[in-house]
């Protein structure tokens, strides 16, 4: 049930346009892409869309000295995340786990 709420929320973002409009200085929008990494690295769905989203997520590398960073990449991928405007311990949590991870799951 909470899984179709999101998802129809997610959806309702696409059609009504806000996921195509640039996002503004002091703009309160969430990134939709960002949310539904957010959701699939929290485990909160894991449909086919997940893919995108997880892909996107551990794109996400720092490099220091031509090195993989582990805490610089946990630090962006958790800005990434916190575009999603919807404040949650568990985005958070699973920043904690997965962020300084090269690759995932």
């Amino acid at each position: 049930m909470q899984n179709k709420m999101i998802l129809a929320f997610l959806g309702g973002l696409l059609v009504s346009g806000a996921a195509l409009a640039e996002p503004q200085a002091g703009d309160d929008r969430s990134d939709p892409d960002a949310c539904g990494a957010a959701l699939c690295v929290i485990g909160k769905i894991r449909d086919d869309d997940c893919n995108k989203y997880i892909d996107q997520y551990f794109d996400i590398e720092k490099y220091k000295h031509g090195h993989f960073s582990p805490s610089r990449t946990k630090e962006a991928r958790g800005k990434w995340l916190n575009e999603c405007k919807d404040d949650t311990e568990e985005k958070r949590k699973a920043n904690d786990i997965w962020g300084p991870v090269q690759r995932g799951f």
